[in-house]
């Protein structure tokens, strides 16, 4: 073999070295797109599992009706205040996290829609009357015209657009294999 064709062949295998790296750095990176997701699903499981979002979804079933006043949340005792908080919180995290692309709207529609059927048209009038309570306030020191829990609104708006299911999951599914 002369030293042209060596020269050659080296160039050759040093392209396929390259495509090969290229290729398993693109994989890496498909594969840590997709623990980060998973991650975030877990942290929704998580988020939906506490305490005081299990206990917000009461207070908001049980103690708020629809029709509910802004005396009635201003009475409500700090802990169902607090429990209200963590869920709005949570709505309003993962609504941010659809919107950059880190969750995709059909797993939190997955998680919420159950609740959300129960709880929409409340959570909707709790996340407006605390946002008017915001901007209305002192401490609105810039004067913003966005208030603490406008994405919550955003994510009702894209979750109410999404399908829902036509019959009980666990008869859609039944047929389901891993």
């Amino acid at each position: 073999m002369n030293l042209e064709t060596a020269a050659q062949v080296g160039e050759a295998l040093g392209g396929i070295a390259i495509l090969l790296t290229m290729l398993f750095g693109l994989r890496q990176v498909v594969e840590w797109n997709q623990t980060r997701r998973n991650e975030i699903t877990q942290r929704i499981a998580e988020h939906l599992g506490t305490t005081l979002v299990q206990r917000a979804m009461g207070v908001i079933a049980n103690d708020l009706d629809e029709e509910f006043t802004q005396e009635e949340v201003l009475a409500l005792s700090r802990e169902q205040k607090n429990s209200i908080n963590a869920i709005l919180v949570g709505l309003n995290s993962h609504a941010i996290m659809t919107f950059q692309g880190h969750l995709t709207l059909e797993i939190l529609s997955a998680y919420y829609q159950p609740y959300l059927t129960i709880l929409e048209k409340r959570i909707r009038k709790l996340a407006k009357l605390l946002n008017s309570l915001w901007l209305d306030s002192t401490e609105n020191q810039t004067n913003s015209l966005v208030g603490p829990f406008d994405w919550v609104i955003w994510l009702l708006d894209r979750i109410e657009e999404q399908p829902s299911e036509t019959s009980p999951v666990y008869e859609l599914h039944k047929d389901w294999k891993a």
